[in-house]
């Protein structure tokens, strides 16, 4: 069987997920926002795990302060240390079972479980100093636990981790446990540690290469094969979402459509491999200018590009565009094809309204599909205006007469624009 081949993580420079790749260290952290995304997602897959962890630690830490009181031992010392680890195992595990685990365990975890952890560790070398040493055993558990109890992150953990060691050694010799015995636990503790840790990395690497090729996937079933950019369901659909938004946050949109010039010719010419190679040039030039988190560009047909740009005033959309447009011709791809140019160009409508309840988007897409009718009118390599003027002349889904010099008189009406939609 073929393998399957992997995609080219340049053409999408607009990919989180794809960056990250790109930067191939799979130990750093990620940017920020990813960081945050992956932590949450890692968190909630091994809740069920950090439940375990807290639980039994509440049974066992809460035993054994029973089991010191009874007989005896629990002087007041080590009666404040036994209450503040059952205080904190309670807390770890009632956080655990709590339906604000995801935004609070993690917060009140990196703080009291090297906590609870260090307490721990000072408490079982002081009884073993006083001749409890069966609590030794217990050390590397309580070590390994800590990665357990944040979830396997490595970095926290560790760190974690490192504390129960250092808390030892330090109670240890405090409290007068013997050197022999000390040292023996020393070693137990370092080969512990480095295990504990080597196996964290290794999984954190794994799930976080896991994370962001699961990512990507997903990613490129929203994206067109061929540019990279999003595809026209994607477009759509954020059409629809962002449209809403426009009209509670009482923004503007402008929508872009974007057609490279005389391609057909330029398919004929050159071949269908260049002209793949130049819809790629074409859209890496144009996605340059669609960064922001709200934006969006996406193929919309052959070599037609759609763009959406939220709440941006009509000439600053504009002037977008005609810096799209310069951008293009500066890659200078030949095209001796083309009527307009010696290189390939684009012509660029604008549709820029203030969306409202009594309007629907599919108007505004058919505003920015005369505007770039009217473009090509006008000899292409152009970019055309429209906004709310026109907007309002729009009836039912096609052009009152008015907007009528603007229909195209040999081609149907598109299908966003028939009677299904309604502009106003």
């Amino acid at each position: 069987m073929p393998a399957v081949p992997r995609p080219n993580l340049g053409d999408l420079p607009d990919s989180p997920y794809a960056a990250e790749l790109r930067r191939a260290d799979p130990h750093r952290r990620f940017r920020p926002e990813l960081e945050s995304e992956y932590v949450r997602i890692e968190l909630v897959r091994n809740r069920a795990l950090i439940r375990t962890v807290c639980t039994c630690a509440v049974a066992l830490s809460a035993g054994h302060m029973v089991e010191q009181i009874v007989t005896g031992l629990a002087t007041p010392l080590v009666l404040a240390e036994l209450v503040l680890i059952v205080a904190s195992s309670l807390a770890l595990a009632g956080l655990s079972w709590s339906p604000t685990f995801e935004q609070r365990y993690l917060a009140v975890a990196n703080v009291l479980v090297p906590l609870r952890s260090a307490v721990a560790a000072a408490h079982i070398a002081q009884a073993a100093a006083h001749g409890e040493t069966v609590l030794l055993m217990a050390v590397p558990v309580m070590l390994i636990s800590a990665f357990y109890f944040l979830g396997l992150q490595f970095r926290t953990s560790l760190l974690s981790a490192s504390l129960v060691a250092v808390s030892f050694v330090a109670s240890a010799c405090l409290s007068g446990l013997p050197l022999p015995l000390t040292l023996r636990s020393c070693v137990y503790l370092l080969g512990t540690l480095i295990g504990g840790a080597i196996a964290a990395l290794q999984i954190e690497t794994r799930t976080r290469g896991s994370f962001l090729e699961s990512h990507l996937i997903s990613e490129l079933a929203q994206r067109d094969a061929l540019t990279g950019t999003k595809n026209r369901r994607v477009f759509n659909e954020h059409l629809v979402r962002i449209w809403q938004q426009a009209v509670a946050d009482r923004r503007s949109l402008s929508i872009l459509l974007i057609d490279v010039d005389h391609f057909k010719a330029y398919n004929d010419r050159y071949g269908h491999l260049a002209g793949d190679e130049a819809l790629r040039s074409v859209a890496r030039t144009v996605q340059g200018f669609v960064q922001r988190p709200l934006d969006i560009l996406a193929r919309y047909g052959g070599e037609e590009f759609a763009a959406i740009l939220y709440d941006m005033p009509s000439g600053e959309a504009k002037e977008i565009a005609e810096r799209m447009r310069r951008a293009v011709m500066d890659l200078g791809i030949e095209h001796r094809g083309s009527r307009t140019a010696e290189m390939v160009t684009i012509s660029i409508g604008v549709a820029a309204i203030e969306p409202s309840d009594d309007r629907e988007c599919r108007g505004a897409l058919q505003l920015a599909d005369q505007a770039l009718y009217e473009a090509k009118v006008r000899g292409r390599n152009t970019v055309e205006l429209m906004d709310d003027g026109e907007y309002r002349l729009l009836v039912t889904g096609v052009f009152s007469t008015d907007l009528a010099r603007f229909a195209r008189p040999s081609e149907p009406a598109p299908a966003y624009a028939s009677g299904a939609g309604r502009g106003r």
